[in-house]
């Protein structure tokens, strides 16, 4: 074998090499553009959810103290007792709107920074792919370098004298745009199941946390105390920031997926603590059991609601991915045909023919690609 054929040879495997690179990496450039967009998004909302913790902490502690202020002031107490029944009706009322308005800041408090922490877990997964695909994407930079070198030096500019060649380029081009196309939906269509299978999850835990306080509320019923009537409002304390993240989670994933159908309202009572604990009795108990119960009922429809979409969401994924694979068998056998007619230039030219002069006496051009 002469020198020009070795070397047309040695550039071949080279050739083989750099597509393999390529193949193995072309998901990163729409993925990383993806991923730059969710963690700008993240890191977004993650400034204003700061903003707006430190302005739900003061309105907290301001009602903390409020409510504190009610709560145990034994002055005010007797003075309001001193006025007798109308004056005491006035003092319990003020107290339960104190400890009502505390509640609720509490509650919004909890709520965001909860939200705060899943929303800064995302983001360092998020800035973790990021470095990954950002690697990948240099990989994948340097190999389409490296061949655009290879092939500048062979096939620069027009190759009417290789038939096929420049067809095929402009084949594998367009097989590369649409496999970017389908990765890209990919990738959005995995991200909206995670955030519906996140709201999935949350709702479970609601319905958990509101049959424990549905167990409080039976008990009671029976003269469970003190005690029962704290556990049954932390019961639904936490049912509420369940639904709340299952409603924040589902609403993320509609914005990306706008099939999708958001879940229905839903109230979970939480009680009154002068009336259901300062003045408990069996009437007051079965009413709360009875706002309860159909809080939960108003829970399990919306959860029964967000299952029945379930395998819509899911059919969406396996169809995006069986698109992919399609476009990613389109683009790797037109580059395998693309390698191919080169290879058979490289080795004609080595052999001291022109390319396809074997062919001459044949009706046949060379050899087709379908997509």
């Amino acid at each position: 074998m002469s020198t020009f054929s070795a070397a047309l040879a040695e550039a071949a495997k080279k050739n083989g090499e750099l597509l393999s690179t390529l193949a193995q990496t072309d998901h990163a450039a729409p993925a990383l553009k993806q991923n730059k967009a969710y963690i700008s998004d993240l890191q977004t909302q993650l400034d204003a959810l700061d903003q707006e913790l430190k302005e739900l902490h003061a309105i907290t502690e301001d009602e903390r103290k409020d409510h504190l202020k009610y709560h145990d002031s034994t002055v005010k107490r007797l003075a309001h007792k001193l006025g007798g029944k109308k004056g005491t009706e006035k003092f319990v009322s003020k107290q339960e709107k104190e400890e009502r308005e505390f509640l609720e800041a509490w509650q919004h408090e909890r709520e965001a920074i909860g939200q705060r922490e899943e929303l800064a877990h995302a983001l360092q997964y998020a800035q973790n792919e990021k470095r990954t695909l950002e690697d990948d994407g240099t990989r994948h930079n340097q190999a389409q370098i490296d061949l655009d070198k290879l092939y500048n030096a062979i096939f620069s500019g027009p190759t009417p004298d290789v038939p096929g060649e420049d067809q095929m380029e402009s084949t594998v081009a367009t097989c590369r745009d649409w496999y970017q196309q389908c990765q890209a939906r990919q990738n959005a269509e995995k991200q909206v199941m995670d955030s519906v299978t996140k709201a999935d999850m949350f709702l479970s835990t609601a319905m958990n946390d509101m049959n424990d306080a549905l167990r409080m509320s039976t008990a009671d019923m029976w003269g469970g105390g003190t005690m029962v009537d704290y556990l049954e409002r932390d019961g639904l304390s936490r049912a509420q920031y369940s639904f709340t993240r299952a409603v924040a989670h589902i609403n993320e994933a509609i914005r990306a997926q706008p099939a999708l159908q958001p879940l229905s309202p839903v109230n979970i009572d939480q009680g009154h603590f002068i009336s259901d604990v300062l003045f408990d009795n069996i009437f007051t108990d079965m009413a709360q059991h009875d706002r309860i119960q159909n809080s939960s009922l108003q829970l399990q429809q919306s959860a029964r609601e967000l299952k029945q979409q379930l395998p819509a969401q899911q059919q969406r994924v396996g169809d995006a991915g069986v698109q992919l694979k399609q476009a990613s068998q389109s683009l790797e056998e037109a580059r395998l045909e693309l390698q191919r007619i080169r290879a058979e230039a490289f080795m004609r030219l080595g052999s001291g023919q022109t390319p396809w002069q074997a062919d001459t006496n044949s009706d046949q051009g060379p050899p087709s690609y379908r997509a």
